[in-house]
């Protein structure tokens, strides 16, 4: 095994120091973003990556400039902080007043309530990728919603992405509050609420960030290593997802010297927080010959909080999760392996076109969640170099070998039922095919 491939702690903090402290926040299609861009590409120039460059792509992009929520017994009058959901729509200039309604999880009988006219109140995660609730809020007549994340059951606000796909023809103004707010006000009810919201979409660009090493032996069999290099709003994004950029570009340090029999091509993406935006184009783009050269991809997506554990999504074949509990074994690198499919991250676009991936996380509540996703949690004093180095150098082993391999240690394949879940997860929560141009703008 390649021990001597070993991450540097030092290489790691600047990283994330250039990342988090010099750069900042790097939402979707701002400076920041474009800035992270600029910095991984001139890191991959420096380490000799072959084809190193930047994949521009346009995309809908939203902001808000105001979000206002009151509640109240009888008259509005109690303030609490609330923030917009990706493409919410924007309020009337006076703002939406009703009754609150408590839709609870969202299930069919909660959605049969009589909603016109009235703010629903809505606990769950990523709910409105569930076409049933949303053509059922859209059809009933309310007049904003209030989403909780259940992900994150504490006092603080998060912000929350959303997939372009799933809001064409919703026009329901949506925010979101602190999951003990939420309990405060359901405590309360029957309570009133207004809601004013300023927001807009607009077309905007961003960019994923691409360079490779050539294989000496089949430069045509690649492998694909990712990240996302943006962020949500509101927050510097140190394990979600500075943490995969110092993976990936780790990794790259790692075989920039080398010579593997495969191409290893190095990816950054943009856009991830709105589902993967910059990963599900850049596949779109690949040509079916394109597209048959790539035979395997390592994704890192938020992997390096201090208290954690580990976690390993393989989406493939059985042959592949026994050959990753092999290589984790023999590290002895405590970790959970799970077979899945699953649409929220980087890989998923892989796997919907018949390519095997593995996906490294690291949970840190029992929900299987991260305490401090997309909150101003996510910064440098809640991750940790340590988790981060062993992830990069388990990884670095399991890509030298499949890098190496004479032949592949696994098909380059999905099982039949994992290809079913992966195209009918294309179809209902990327709505593909899906192009920018297809995006509803009058928000």
């Amino acid at each position: 095994m390649a021990l001597h491939l070993k991450a540097s702690r030092a290489r790691i903090n600047r990283h994330w120091h250039v990342l988090c402290s010099e750069i900042g926040e790097r939402y979707a299609g701002t400076r920041g973003e474009q800035d992270a861009a600029d910095y991984i590409e001139g890191q991959m120039r420096r380490l000799g990556l072959a084809g190193t460059h930047q994949q521009p792509f346009e995309f809908p992009n939203w902001s808000y400039s105001q979000c206002a929520l009151r509640v109240g017994k009888r008259r509005p009058t109690r303030r609490i902080e609330a923030r917009p959901n990706a493409y919410s729509s924007a309020t009337p200039d006076r703002g939406v007043s009703g009754p609150l309604i408590n839709l609870q999880g969202g299930h069919k009988w909660d959605l049969a309530q009589p909603m016109k006219g009235k703010i629903g109140v809505l606990v769950g995660s990523l709910l409105l990728g569930d076409p049933d609730v949303r053509n059922q809020l859209v059809r009933s007549g309310i007049k904003a919603l209030l989403a909780v994340d259940a992900r994150i059951p504490f006092e603080w606000i998060t912000s929350n992405g959303n997939c372009p796909a799933w809001m064409n023809g919703y026009h329901v103004p949506t925010v979101g509050i602190a999951y003990m707010d939420a309990i405060r006000l359901l405590k309360q009810m029957p309570a009133r609420a207004h809601l004013k919201v300023k927001a807009r979409s607009f077309p905007a660009m961003s960019q994923n960030v691409i360079g490779e090493i050539p294989g000496s032996r089949h430069p045509d069999q690649v492998i694909v290593v990712s990240a996302h290099h943006d962020a949500v709003w509101g927050n510097v994004g140190a394990d979600d997802n500075a943490s995969g950029v110092v993976f990936l570009l780790e990794m790259a340090r790692l075989f920039a010297r080398r010579r593997p029999k495969r191409t290893i091509r190095f990816i950054s993406y943009g856009v991830e927080e709105r589902l993967s935006v910059g990963a599900y184009l850049y596949a779109q783009s690949l040509t079916p010959a394109e597209r048959r050269r790539i035979v395997f991809g390592i994704n890192a997506d938020s992997i390096a909080t201090t208290i954690g554990s580990d976690m390993v999504g393989v989406t493939g074949t059985p042959q592949l999760a026994r050959f990753v509990e092999r290589i984790w074994n023999a590290r002895r690198h405590a970790v959970h392996i799970e077979r899945m499919v699953t649409p929220y991250s980087d890989h998923f676009p892989l796997n919907a076109i018949g390519v095997p991936t593995v996906w490294m996380t690291r949970p840190s509540i029992g929900t299987g969640s991260y305490w401090q996703l997309h909150s101003v949690h996510d910064n440098l004093e809640n991750v940790s170099a340590a988790p981060l180095s062993r992830t990069i150098e388990t990884n670095a082993i399991l890509l030298d070998q499949v890098a190496n391999a004479t032949r592949l240690p696994f098909p380059r394949r999905l099982s039949p039922e994992v290809a079913r879940e992966a195209r009918r997860l294309h179809k209902s929560e990327y709505g593909h095919p899906w192009s920018p141009d297809s995006f509803d703008y009058d928000r």
